[in-house]
């Protein structure tokens, strides 16, 4: 799109982020009321421990390469039935939503849960700015030569970043694992 019509692919990138910030703000909300909710039942040792345990589902699910997501995608048609703007509003709640689409690591699952577990208040600001970081990240690999890999290439790069966040997600695991005996 923004090789075919610049002006039109701009349009869509700023829909995307705006879609992106309404769907951060209505996951914010459940996010942070069903975390102030465990923070009220749960003592925060065993907050912790839940995140650990995450954390090693997690990790163990990106190095065997199962990232945990819905084998789904914004639907394509879409592209050809809606104008830029709406087309990148559109996408953005959907992708802004999490849940709804395909995910390449679980970094972002590990955030939410942490969230969710240990800091329920910084639901809003948090998803705020992974929505926003997401959009540029998108825009400026948008704008780049490298938007148009072949699918082999892309695929490697998949694998890599998967083992790469696993064994970052683990590391996380084993801080928390200890912050949880020496609590």
């Amino acid at each position: 799109m923004l090789r075919r019509n610049p002006f039109e692919g701009v349009r869509f990138l700023v829909g995307l982020a705006v879609g992106g910030v309404i769907a951060g703000v209505l996951l914010a909300i459940p996010v942070l009321l069903a975390g102030m909710l465990l923070q009220q039942v749960l003592p925060e040792p065993l907050r912790l421990a839940l995140l650990a345990a995450v954390a090693v589902w997690l990790g163990v699910a990106d190095l065997r390469d199962r990232t945990p997501h819905i084998w789904r995608q914004v639907p394509q048609r879409l592209v050809r039935t809606l104008p830029g703007g709406t087309l990148g509003v559109v996408w953005g709640i959907d992708l802004g939503l999490l849940f709804t689409t395909q995910k390449t690591v679980s970094l972002i699952w590990l955030a939410l849960a942490a969230v969710l577990l240990v800091d329920p208040a910084s639901a809003p600001l948090l998803l705020l700015c992974v929505v926003l970081v997401a959009s540029l990240l998108v825009s400026l690999w948008s704008m780049s030569k490298h938007a148009d890999l072949p699918e082999r290439r892309s695929r490697k790069w998949v694998v890599r970043a998967r083992r790469a966040s696993g064994v970052t997600i683990l590391a996380v695991a084993l801080s928390l694992v200890v912050a949880v005996v020496q609590a």
